[in-house]
């Protein structure tokens, strides 16, 4: 059976954390769970490096937070979001239902900041880099779908390709100009890179608006 190893919090190891529900100092605790062929789960452990990808049962090892006082044991994922709610209301204690009214607001801000990214389109690529990173690697990543991010960066490769063979196609069609043909280059590149944020402010209008 393949083994992988996965740890979503590395401050685990170095920063305190406490129980939400009597305030006491976690403990680290390791879990074995196997996920079989079939499980909703399995697919994203399916690929290790670029060759192997074991398609039987894997067996899944980690680490996960357990409170010796009431001697429950939380994911990293689920203290994640304690984290914040004890954060946002300055105590260790605190309620389910402070917690889910933290992460809706974390949500809430989120989007409105991408909302006033989409501003940094206008820069070529790098407007599209800073986007997708804030999109698929905070808060709003829980609001995508599996390989979204491949997805859209392979979009905008296409548009970008497609509007510079387009605008090759054209310029021939334009007549002998001296000023389009010593710039040929610059007048292809320009729009091009400028397409390439589109499929980008399109997945933004479409999802967080």
């Amino acid at each position: 059976m393949h083994k992988v190893y996965e740890n979503n919090d590395l401050m685990m190891y170095f920063r305190k954390r406490y129980c939400h529900c009597c305030g006491k100092e976690l403990q680290r605790k390791r879990y074995e769970r196997i996920v079989q062929r079939g499980d909703p789960d399995h697919g994203s452990y399916c690929t290790v490096g670029r060759s192997y990808k074991p398609y039987g049962d894997i067996l899944v090892i980690g680490r996960e937070y357990r409170c010796p006082a009431c001697d429950k044991s939380f994911s990293c994922d689920e203290q994640g979001a304690v984290i914040e709610a004890q954060k946002y209301y300055r105590r260790k204690v605190v309620t389910d239902e402070e917690i889910r009214d933290t992460c809706k607001n974390g949500l809430v801000i989120a989007e409105q900041t991408i909302r006033r990214l989409r501003w940094t389109l206008f820069v070529p690529v790098l407007g599209c880099l800073i986007c997708m990173f804030h999109i698929f690697n905070g808060k709003l990543s829980a609001l995508t779908e599996h390989n979204d991010g491949t997805k859209l960066l392979l979009a905008s490769i296409l548009v970008f390709t497609g509007v510079a063979l387009v605008i090759r196609l054209i310029l021939p069609l334009l007549g002998n100009i001296d000023f389009i043909h010593d710039y040929k280059t610059v007048i292809m590149l320009i729009p091009s890179l400028l397409s390439f944020n589109i499929p980008t402010l399109w997945y933004i209008n479409k999802n967080f608006t």
